[in-house]
């Protein structure tokens, strides 16, 4: 169904290029569009003008029209770019910068009209903003590694597991934002890739067991936030995330052994449980009855079905807080399997290491919770 690295499986992506990030950030697409005209969604523009007040446009219960959903690539793109039109732009109408706050998610994706045809599981196109994805550049592919999450405008934080075998070779290793479905280039908002500066590896990993399987890495230049790229929040001190219904989103397959990687990310909701109950539920499994949960993992599911998988690893399991933020509670490292009932997967517990994790960004931890 998910994510999960325990065995690295290369997935190779449609080779996009290395979109840079771009300067500046407003709603217009690449195009031709003049001082009384803008380059918008194509459902935006209505007899020639953009629609400002959201008529025909609000009402998320209706049933889609065929047409605002151009999955089947028989739309011919303007001359914009790929769903957009060229409209007037009305004299009222005001761009109003992208403001910045860690957490937010976007429940219905940013652009709701360009969707899944078969949602079955999937994300929506920005929902999860901080999503970021290890990629190896082999030649003019990009081959899938893992998962990340990016916690500031120069980290991401992932697993060390996935990332160490980058530390001597740091060129061949891009971290993509704003990605959602790997092999269109057609989105609402491109992706971004960005070289890596630097690997930090925590310095008591311990590859045989996993031990403190956690990363921080620092990205070649900075990242301008926008909606489909933007941070998760770090845990503060009095977070307990135990007994709650947490999400975890990535590429990963959709079965341990015999499972196909995702092409458009998927998400998946599961109740995070105490280690102690984490520990006896994998006594169970081959691990044996004598098994000890080291206590800087945290654990999450063991429903059927709901689980991170192989492909996931380093990617984020986010739980929602009272301020309507969403903070990284774990990062997908290790389980038995892929979604069986009463097995837990094991996630790296974040808020174990975010002391170590400020020490390497020279930030003071305020930063990274919700302002």
């Amino acid at each position: 169904m998910l994510l999960r690295l325990l065995l690295l499986v290369a997935m190779v992506w449609h080779s996009k290029g290395q979109d840079s990030a771009s300067e500046d950030y407003d709603y217009s697409i690449p195009g031709q569009p003049t001082a009384d005209c803008l380059c918008v969604p194509f459902y935006l523009c209505v007899d020639g003008e953009i629609v400002d007040d959201g008529s025909n446009i609000i009402d998320p219960r209706r049933k889609p029209q065929e047409e605002e959903l151009p999955l089947n690539n028989e739309y011919t793109p303007p001359e914009c770019g790929p769903y957009h039109v060229c409209c007037k732009n009305p004299e009222t109408s005001t761009v109003h910068p992208y403001e910045h706050r860690c957490g937010i998610r976007n429940p219905g994706g940013i652009n709701g009209r360009i969707l899944s045809a078969n949602k079955k599981g999937e994300a929506e196109f920005g929902e999860w903003p901080w999503q970021a994805a290890v990629l190896k550049k082999d030649g003019d592919e990009f081959i899938f590694k893992c998962g990340g999450t990016l916690i500031d405008n120069r980290h991401i934080i992932t697993v060390a597991h996935c990332v160490d075998k980058f530390v001597d070779n740091q060129a061949s290793m891009v971290i993509r934002l704003g990605e959602w479905d790997t092999q269109n280039t057609d989105e609402f908002m491109p992706h971004e890739d960005y070289g890596v500066e630097e690997i930090k590896i925590h310095p008591s990993y311990k590859k045989n067991n996993l031990f403190n399987d956690i990363a921080v890495v620092r990205l070649n230049k900075d990242v301008k936030f926008k909606p489909n790229i933007d941070t998760a929040c770090l845990p503060q001190d009095d977070d307990d995330f135990t007994g709650q219904e947490c999400v975890a989103t990535g590429w990963g397959t959709d079965a341990y052994k015999s499972g196909t990687f995702s092409l458009i990310m998927k998400e998946v909701t599961m109740p995070v449980i105490s280690n102690a109950e984490c520990q006896d539920k994998l006594r169970r499994t081959r691990l044996g009855p004598r098994f000890k949960l080291y206590g800087g993992f945290i654990c999450a599911g063991g429903i059927a079905g709901q689980d991170a998988c192989k492909g996931d690893g380093g990617g984020p399991l986010v739980c929602y807080r009272q301020d309507n933020s969403y903070t990284v509670a774990g990062l997908v490292s290790w389980g038995i399997d892929c979604g069986h009932e009463e097995v837990p997967g094991v996630y790296v517990n974040v808020k174990k290491y975010t002391d170590w994790i400020i020490s390497q960004t020279g930030k003071p931890i305020e930063e990274y919770w919700p302002q």
